[in-house]
């Protein structure tokens, strides 16, 4: 899939119809979905192509997730749970090749810690981090990976729910090993660049 298309989502969401319902921010619990679009960086360069340094990096995917959390003042905590299915590719100068044979998707578990820090019409701008820990299903081998993304979170209440706008960063745990390529002369974290939206209701 391509990101493009899902990084205009958040801005097309971001403030809503002059009709819509318009209501204070959740507070207390709340229970959240939504879906992401995930670009991600190279992870490993191969010299397996003469003169031809190729990176090779996970495919970008939409990555859908839940949540559950609790907002007590300008502090939010939550659990999030995420799958992003996908494959592996590589890309040089002149082309990008996709393995859609091996199957290299993430299932992911962060804990999100956010903090108010501006107010935009009705909605809030927060600043997040969420440490997190993935696990990687590479061509049916099982690897857990940690590390941590930040997020800036736009959240506009609409009647009794949240649209919640977020854009992020994260690094963590390459899950590619050097035997899965044959030959590498580089390998390094993994690098990831999210969009996303999502919908948070009161429970």
């Amino acid at each position: 899939m391509r990101l493009q298309g899902f990084a205009l989502l958040p801005l097309l969401a971001a403030a809503p119809p002059v009709s819509a319902q318009v209501s204070a921010p959740i507070k207390g619990w709340h229970l959240g979905a939504g879906v992401e679009a995930v670009r991600f960086g190279h992870i490993a360069i191969s010299d397996v192509l003469p003169e031809r340094d190729t990176e090779v990096r996970p495919t970008s995917r939409p990555a859908f997730w839940i949540s559950a959390g609790r907002a007590v003042g300008a502090w939010r905590v939550g659990l999030e749970a995420g799958w992003a299915g996908g494959h592996l590719e590589a890309a040089n100068d002149e082309v990008l090749l996709q393995d859609l044979v091996s199957e290299v998707s993430r299932y992911h578990l962060a804990l999100g810690i956010g903090r108010r820090v501006a107010a935009v019409g009705p909605g809030v701008v927060e600043l997040a981090v969420a440490p997190l820990v993935d696990f990687w299903s590479v061509a049916g081998d099982g690897r857990v990976r940690g590390g941590a993304e930040a997020r800036v979170v736009v959240r506009v209440p609409l009647g009794s729910v949240e649209l919640e706008n977020r854009i992020g960063i994260g690094v963590s745990g390459n899950p590619i090993e050097r035997e899965d390529l044959g030959e590498a002369s580089d390998l390094r974290g993994l690098r990831t660049f999210l969009v996303g939206i999502g919908l948070r209701l009161p429970i």
